[in-house]
């Protein structure tokens, strides 16, 4: 019996240490998932840290570029009602072109505000009072005056005419 004591004392010595290492193998498994665990975890912090972050550039990059196009959208909006008030006085040139006989010729034009002055000289009175005519006659026209000076010669008349010219005509831009 004490043979077979013995025996069982070793066998239940060699279950107590097979149960040890086993409880080694898994404490051993355990203890690698923990690390493995606080690596991914730690991973983890410093990507969303990094997204943050990169988050934080994202909206600094935003508000710059909604700045710029707040200057950028005044800076148009200036250049509309600057457009929206320029006269554009090449329909002038436009409506000259029309009504202006070939027998009358201009040297000079000068404006301020809306009024034109021409001068120049006209074949025959007949010509410069054609072209008064077709001056009145023109929806671009208002008040135009010729003074009376200019139509005592009959040929090879100098003249001075002074008209008005209409605000839409000159805020058309139809080049």
């Amino acid at each position: 019996m004490a043979i077979e004591r013995g025996l069982h004392a070793r066998i239940l010595l060699w279950q107590f240490f097979s149960l040890f290492l086993l409880e080694l193998f898994f404490l051993g498994i355990l203890f690698t998932i923990i690390v493995l665990l606080k690596v991914d975890l730690n991973g983890a912090k410093l990507s969303s840290e990094s997204a943050i972050q990169a988050i934080k550039n994202d909206e600094q990059d935003l508000k710059k570029y909604e700045d710029k196009f707040l200057g950028i959208n005044e800076a148009i909006g200036t250049v509309g009602r600057i457009e929206a008030s320029h006269l554009h006085f090449t329909q002038l040139f436009r409506i000259l072109d029309t009504v202006q006989p070939k027998e009358v010729f201009l040297r000079q034009m000068t404006t301020k505000d809306r009024k034109v002055m021409l001068s120049g000289i006209a074949s025959t009175r007949e010509d410069l009072l054609l072209f008064e005519e077709q001056l009145k006659s023109s929806a671009c026209v208002e008040k135009v005056d010729v003074p009376l000076s200019n139509l005592f010669s009959q040929k090879n008349l100098e003249f001075q005419i002074e008209f008005t010219i209409t605000l839409e005509c000159l805020r058309k831009n139809n080049l």
